[in-house]
């Protein structure tokens, strides 16, 4: 049955996809928008270079917009600017810290690849985080989470790579949940399975507000 729409007219729902380097962020949008071609997709770090959206198409409900953004690469010099840039006042915390970042000047300059990403979650909704499953659990990839939390939007870690041994999906399962994300999706973008994308979709939906739901609850039924 298709779900009532509410009362307000049509919604767009944006939606960054966000992580480190080469964990599979474009590769996950490919499969989320049958489109081989978005994007592009080396075994390098660090090919996609800028944000790139696609729109699917919920009528009469709406839009579900998805970004593609480039990987954070230097999360941990990141943390340190940022802490230094704030010490003056430790009471500023989550999107504040954020905005006072985009306003300096190694916004634009050092850290111009990660302050894109960060102003693009800003502007959305929710976010997928992508995880590698084969990589351990470092301290870079907690300062990510940490940096990424400040946005003050939900976060949803999509565990990739299920299928490639060794994994470390129990270690990546215990940090993450240590960190307050309990909520998480398993989503293999080399081989995913039959329902995967209803699956992440309905975790995603657990995050956002009721009046967005509608729109992921209307995609579920097309997949």
């Amino acid at each position: 049955m298709t779900p009532t729409p509410p009362e307000s007219s049509v919604l767009h729902l944006p939606i960054a996809v966000v992580g480190h380097t080469n964990t599979g962020k474009t590769s996950l949008l490919r499969t989320l928008t049958r489109n081989r071609n978005f994007g592009e997709v080396q075994a390098s770090p660090g090919t996609t270079r800028h944000d790139e959206g696609v729109r699917i198409d919920l009528s009469p409900l709406g839009q579900l917009l998805l970004y593609d953004t480039p990987g954070i690469e230097d999360s941990m010099a990141l943390l340190d600017y940022i802490d230094r840039l704030i010490e003056s006042d430790h009471r500023i915390e989550g999107p504040e810290r954020i905005r006072r970042f985009l306003d300096s000047a190694e916004a634009r300059g050092r850290f111009e690849q990660e302050a894109r990403v960060l102003t693009q979650l800003m502007q959305s909704e929710a976010a997928p985080y992508v995880i590698d499953v084969r990589d351990p659990v470092l301290a870079k990839y907690k300062d990510e989470l940490r940096i990424l939390s400040w946005c003050g939007k939900p976060l949803l870690p999509v565990l990739n790579f299920l299928q490639h041994q060794p994994t470390r999906i129990a270690d990546w399962e215990a940090a993450l949940a240590d960190l307050g994300l309990h909520v998480q999706a398993h989503f293999d973008t080399v081989a995913p399975a039959l329902d995967g994308e209803i699956q992440l979709y309905q975790k995603l939906s657990l995050l956002l507000n009721q009046r967005y739901r509608f729109l992921l609850e209307r995609l579920s039924t097309q997949l």
